[in-house]
């Protein structure tokens, strides 16, 4: 009998053998020791120590380490980095950092074969947060100030043709269909959010999470959906500034709605 086909037995318990032999696990499972309360300023401590341990770690792993492996990836890097890994960076790609510039977590960037070598520059402040994607063929800029969520996709090409002939043959996406991503400064994207190629987002622009943006966004606008739609009201405006106001007899009437404007449908769908 495997050992798979004895665990399976025990986790079934199908005779009063394997069920003592399940109750016993579970016991190991949930067992602990009884310790007074009066020990929890201890326990505090050691869980603070190992905490500094770990920090002091990582503090000198990266500066001994991590930050001068990375700089040999870069063409030039600004004053006061902040980061936490290595980026994953692949293929020919020129990557500019400004100033105090912070990388939180593993950030990977990729850089496409269409052309002899890609920009990848980010401005003087900007956030990068854990697990963000870069696919650049040709430019990918993000400004000063910008904040990007973890888990965010931004690419300036669709990294395959759509011809499924020529994706099976290998074949790259045309340089033609390659279109340079900017995002000004101030901007903020939400966590998910993914950028696809060709677009533009303005200053002190917001992305929702995980919205796919499809076109440019205009300076100090809300881009929220998949596709991403832009929402009548700018980030100066609250949502009860925007929204129209309450009609309390507008559940009553079969019309109610019929004459809303666009403004006024957009409104009310972000509530």
């Amino acid at each position: 009998m495997s050992m798979q086909s004895f665990l399976l037995k025990i986790r079934r318990a199908e005779s009063p053998a394997y069920a003592r032999l399940k109750r016993l696990g579970k016991a190991i499972l949930i067992f602990q020791l009884p310790i007074p309360r009066i020990f929890d300023p201890i326990f505090t401590a050691l869980c603070y120590l190992r905490r500094l341990n770990f920090e002091v770690d990582e503090r000198i792993s990266v500066a001994c380490f991590r930050f001068p492996a990375f700089r040999t990836m870069c063409v030039s890097i600004g004053q006061r980095l902040q980061m936490e890994l290595i980026p994953d960076v692949s293929g020919p790609v020129k990557i500019y950092l400004g100033d105090d510039v912070r990388l939180s977590g593993k950030i990977h960037i990729s850089g496409g074969r269409i052309f002899p070598a890609s920009e990848f520059r980010v401005g003087n402040r900007s956030f990068i947060g854990n697990g963000c994607v870069f696919s650049v063929a040709q430019s990918l800029v993000i400004g000063d100030d910008v904040l990007i969520a973890g888990g965010c996709t931004v690419s300036d090409y669709s990294a395959h043709p759509l011809h499924p002939e020529k994706r099976i043959a290998g074949e790259q996406v045309k340089p033609s269909d390659v279109r340079p991503v900017r995002i000004g400064n101030k901007a903020w994207l939400g966590r998910g959010a993914i950028i696809l190629p060709g677009v533009t987002i303005g200053e002190g622009a917001v992305i929702g999470a995980a919205t796919v943006v499809t076109k440019d966004v205009p300076a100090h606008r809300i881009c929220v959906g998949n596709p991403g739609r832009i929402l009548s009201r700018t980030v100066y405006e609250s949502r009860t500034a925007s929204a129209p106001p309450a009609d309390p007899n507008a559940a009553l009437s079969p019309d109610a709605g019929a004459d809303d404007s666009p403004s006024q449908v957009i409104d009310r769908g972000e509530r």
